[in-house]
Parts: C-alpha cells; structure tokens; sequence
C-alpha cells in the first residue's frame, strides 16, 4: 500500500471513527450506559451521589461506542470507502424506461454502493477495445453518484434486433454523449466479439479496471466478466 493510500485510509478510518460514535452514542450506546449504571447500582458510591450517576452512565457509553467503532466497525467502513463498489454486467433488455416495440438490447454494469456514504463524481470510461483504432479511446461513458446501498446499472454499448422483415443492426454501438458535427463522439463496431477494458475513477478511492467479453450469439447480445 502507497504511502498516499495509507494517509487516505487513516482520513476515511478518522471520519467514519468520529460519525460512528456520534451516531450510536445516543442511540445503543444509551442503552449500553444504562444497562452498565443499573449494573452498577448497588454500589455505595452511586447511592450516595446519585447526581454522578448519568455522567457515569455517558461516559460509560462513550467509552463502549469507542472502543466498538475502532476496533471493529471503522476500519470496515474505511476499507470500503477505498473499495467502495461491488460490479458485475448485464446484457439484454436492460429496462431503465417504458419498452418501445424495437426496443435496444443493452450491455451495462451494474454498480453497488458498499459504503457508508454518498459517492458523487465517479466517472466510468471505456478506456480499450480489440481490433479497434486506439485514437478512439479513452472514450467517456458517464459521470455518476450514487447513494450507501444504492445499485446502478451504467450501459455502455447498445444493440437492436428486429423480428422480419426488418432487419438486426449492423453494427454495435458504444454508449456515451454525443458530439457536435457529423459523426462527433460516435462509435460504432461491427456485429462480432470484443473485450473491452472498462475503467471506473473514484474520488479517493481505488480505481476499478474491469476486462469485459460481449459478442451476439443469434438475436441476443451478450456478455461476461473476463
């Protein structure tokens, strides 16, 4: 691990020490505080000076919330701050709106949120493809956020096939903003099989290159994680 990775993890391992025990001490930590003073209560000390008995009990959940969050919890959740997405692909008729009668078949990745927090500024780029001219890559797909828990699929190529007398298109094309003037930021394939090399950049965290296999096998396209 570099050494700016290891200052990112012990800022994330930091912040979500502080928002953790924020967030339980007044939640199951209260509970924990009570349990401990009830515990406690036969003690002589805490009969005769009742007025120390809530800041006992606070302390003793701060102390407990403390202790949990540091040792188990935080790290956790500052690991997936630097990993935070889970990501596998999805081929076919992907609905992300109502279904026209042609409508497109879509290869997309489906991104799972696994952090604590809201992840914004992400960027997904199709950075190569096989038997492809380099100068059309790295080719931008999407910029994106997405919230703790939150899945979100990302197409990034497009295909249609037609029932007859209509035909299948004949080329495969990748997803993306359109340029201006003729042709701008368009790529289109011809219909065979490709491993593209897809790149997700995270703010802060890890970087995710992922080696993808898409083909169309009859009327269907395809896909698979390599």
């Amino acid at each position: 691990m570099s050494e700016r990775r290891i200052k990112i993890y012990f800022r994330h391992l930091r912040q979500a020490l502080i928002a953790g025990v924020v967030s339980s001490a007044f939640g199951w930590g209260a509970i924990i505080g009570a349990s401990f003073l009830v515990f406690l209560g036969p003690l002589k000390m805490i009969q005769n000076h009742e007025w120390l008995q809530p800041f006992i009990a606070a302390a003793f959940a701060m102390l407990f919330v403390f202790a949990i969050h540091l040792i188990f919890i935080a790290p956790w959740r500052a690991f997936f701050m630097l990993r935070p997405f889970s990501v596998k692909v999805a081929a076919g008729f992907i609905k992300t709106h109502p279904m026209g009668r042609f409508e497109p078949q879509k290869v997309a990745l489906v991104v799972t949120n696994r952090s604590y927090r809201p992840r914004s500024n992400c960027v997904l780029h199709i950075m190569g493809a096989n038997g492809c001219e380099e100068n059309r890559f790295p080719r931008f797909i999407e910029e994106f956020s997405i919230q703790p828990g939150e899945t979100k699929p990302l197409t990034f190529m497009t295909w249609t096939s037609r029932c007859e007398p209509y035909e299948n298109d004949k080329k495969i094309v990748l997803s993306g903003p359109v340029g201006w003037g003729w042709g701008g930021n368009f790529v289109a394939l011809p219909c065979g099989s490709y491993d593209l090399v897809l790149r997700i950049g995270i703010p802060e965290g890890d970087p995710i290159v992922i080696l993808c296999r898409v083909w169309i096998e009859g009327d269907f396209l395809k896909a698979v994680i390599r």
